[in-house]
């Protein structure tokens, strides 16, 4: 059989046409298998955006609802769900012990990213705190019948009842609460970590803090003229314990964890007492600005219950020492006068002028302005 060119040619044309068409075929599914999978993820990476969006939306709400301001709000989200839900649930936990979430935020020791050393810091506020009324965010319930009516030892002498203060003068509200958290927080730590390499962090926190509350207090005032609580009883007897290691350890005491005098003595009790009235001073002076009224009865009562232990002291002395250098003798109201400037006395001497029984504390007086302590007349 001869050759055939020309029919080997046109099957050979056919058959590279046919290759090319086949390639081409696959070429385009691929490509449209190719362009499905792109859709397929970009629709899943859409779907992804819609729910992340959604679930943002949902948790900005519920932390503006607790009272976080946008921008924190916007902050804690930043930090992924987890976070997020860490913030809402103890912010929750904030609202139901009377405070406000988002000015626990605000304050110093707090850096604004909402991280886990704000985390510790916030929580460690709220863990300060009472329930101490019921909340003001729906769906949040508390039970404030934890309450107790029992009486809490301030100094020897006197006590302070929570309820009977909560019914005279009413309960701190949120923000001025979580001032007072703080404040306690920072009372208890430098109280008993004295020697801890964050107290001078910790006493400038507190100075911010007080400054700020003086200033939200005084604005208060001039705005609606009344004065109204910043402080509840844990907060006060913070503040109280605090001050008054550091007096009595300039007194000589030692003073253990728990507050306890370890070297108390006759000899030297009326050093307490001496102290106590630093407290009290100390403690008005702290409140000056703010005025809150348990802070001012609470200094009333601790310079009353030294000043009657002080007047024990001053007559047993006076009564049974007279040949002791604790009891002077002075001529004339000047000379007892030109004694005090000269700083002639030492704290714990009884003075006896013109028919006076006067105590030297050495401790100016937050009431008289005086170093010194009129008990009675002769």
């Amino acid at each position: 059989m001869a050759f055939n060119l020309g029919a080997f040619v046109g099957g050979a044309s056919r058959q590279l046409v046919a290759d090319i068409e086949r390639e081409e075929d696959y070429a385009l599914k691929m490509k449209q298998i190719s362009e499905t999978e792109a859709m397929r993820q970009r629709s899943a990476r859409a779907s992804e955006r819609r729910k992340k969006k959604i679930i943002t939306e949902e948790t900005m709400g519920m932390l503006t609802a607790l009272g976080y301001s946008p921008e924190n709000a916007a902050s804690i989200t930043k930090q992924g769900n987890t976070a997020a839900s860490w913030w809402i649930d103890n912010g929750t936990e904030a609202v139901k012990k009377g405070m406000d979430p988002n000015t626990l935020g605000n304050f110093p020791a707090m850096s604004g990213s909402f991280d886990s050393d704000d985390q510790k810091t916030f929580s460690e506020t709220v863990a300060s705190g009472a329930v101490a009324k019921p909340a003001e965010v729906a769906g949040i319930s508390a039970d404030v019948s934890v309450e107790s009516d029992t009486s809490v030892i301030v100094s020897d002498g006197f006590s302070i009842n929570p309820q009977a203060m909560t019914r005279l003068y009413g309960a701190p509200e949120k923000v001025e609460s979580s001032f007072s958290a703080r404040l306690a927080v920072l009372s208890q730590n430098l109280a008993r970590k004295p020697n801890d390499s964050k107290v001078e962090q910790w006493k400038s926190e507190q100075t911010k803090l007080l400054n700020d509350l003086r200033t939200m207090k005084e604005n208060e005032r001039e705005e609606s003229g009344a004065v109204t609580p910043s402080f509840d009883t844990g907060t006060i007897t913070s503040h109280v314990n605090e001050i008054r290691r550091g007096a009595l350890n300039r007194y000589g005491f030692e003073v253990g964890i728990d507050g306890a005098i370890s070297n108390m003595t006759d000899g030297n009790r009326h050093l307490s007492d001496i102290a106590e009235l630093n407290v009290a001073g100390q403690l008005s002076q702290r409140n000056n600005g703010i005025d809150d009224p348990n802070m001012n009865n609470t200094a009333d009562g601790i310079r009353n219950a030294a000043i009657d232990n002080m007047t024990d002291y001053a007559y047993d002395i006076y009564q049974n020492k007279k040949d002791s250098n604790l009891l002077i003798t002075v001529g004339t109201d000047k000379e007892f006068e030109d004694g005090v400037n000269n700083n002639s006395y030492r704290a714990g001497q009884v003075i006896v002028s013109d028919g006076l029984i006067i105590m030297y504390t050495g401790v100016r007086d937050y009431r008289t302005g005086n170093k010194f302590i009129v008990l009675s007349g002769d």
